[in-house]
């Protein structure tokens, strides 16, 4: 079949075979001197927040093992480089060890597979396609390949957060009705929890590993501040500022907790209003593109074909 091909393809496919292959050199040679045995202690170390059993954890806990050591080779020495991508993860909703190396290995996998793809495509079925237009794709891949994994986690965070703004009034609400009936902040954390399992996971997760940290010996304060960076919600970092200085003052916890979730469905009802109005701007596009010309055709069909039919 090579003989078939012209030179410059024969080139430029050696060349691709050549990248690929002192690649895999590179990363092999790079994995046996970043010292793995002391990375997988390092991650090892990390306390497991996946110890939260939830339908969604299992489910992303049960990525195949394979990707998981495979990544492991990959993932940064840079133990700023793995704290910052492993919050991330953990924002975006995969809490277990395992995520970091198989978010690097599913960055190298997008990077690498689809120039196989396009390769064996290439050979097979377009051996006429000129070089310029087999470069421009191979770029066009690697690019979409390099940003499509950190895409796809910046839109499972925000969706996250989506939801996390959603349910975050009635968590506030539950946990004032805990407050009044009795219960201390740590039970009422707990009852919450429960009751927000199968409405809104995400404020169940996070508050399950708030309670986790509390009974780890964290602090309040600290708890809830990790609480807040995990939703990356203002409504929960003002609810961190709002305890904290409700204990520190010593004022009356269930009176806060009122006027906080008071403020909390106004903004909620806010939201809502602000999207009703922005709806008649919304539906100006479609209105123009679509119902306006079907109504005028509607209208002017009928005389058009009389018109036709005196003159014709």
């Amino acid at each position: 079949m090579l003989s078939n091909l012209a030179p410059n393809h024969v080139f430029l496919l050696v060349s691709l075979f050549l990248v690929i292959s002192l690649t895999g050199a590179a990363v092999a040679i790079r994995s046996a001197l970043s010292h793995n045995k002391t990375m997988s202690r390092r991650l090892a170390g990390i306390p497991k927040a996946g110890a939260v059993k939830t339908r969604r954890s299992k489910s992303r806990a049960a990525t195949p093992n394979m990707i998981a050591k495979f990544g492991q080779h990959l993932t940064l020495p840079d133990p700023e480089e793995i704290s910052r991508i492993r919050f991330k993860l953990s924002q975006a909703g995969f809490y277990t060890v395992k995520s970091i190396p198989v978010f690097y290995a599913i960055r190298l996998i997008s990077l690498l597979l689809p120039q196989f793809v396009l390769l064996i495509y290439w050979s097979l079925f377009a051996h006429d396609l000129p070089t310029k237009t087999l470069i421009y794709w191979s770029i066009g891949l690697i690019s979409a390949g390099l940003f499509a994994p950190s895409l796809y986690l910046r839109h499972c965070i925000n969706k996250r957060k989506l939801q996390a703004r959603d349910g975050f009034p009635d968590m506030m609400d539950l946990l004032l009705a805990c407050i009044e009936a009795g219960l201390g902040l740590d039970a009422a954390l707990n009852n919450v929890s429960k009751e927000l399992g199968k409405r809104f996971p995400v404020i169940q997760i996070n508050l399950d590993l708030l309670n986790l940290e509390l009974m780890a010996g964290r602090t309040r304060s600290e708890a809830f501040k990790n609480f807040a960076e995990r939703l990356g919600l203002e409504e929960a970092s003002a609810l961190n500022i709002m305890l904290k200085q409700s204990e520190e003052m010593g004022s009356s916890l269930g009176k806060a907790l009122r006027t906080f979730s008071e403020e909390m469905r106004s903004k909620r009802m806010l939201r809502a209003e602000e999207k009703a109005m922005s709806l008649p701007a919304k539906m100006t596009v479609p209105l123009i593109l679509f119902i306006f010309p079907t109504i005028l055709l509607m209208l002017f069909l009928p005389a058009g074909a009389r018109l036709s039919e005196a003159f014709l």
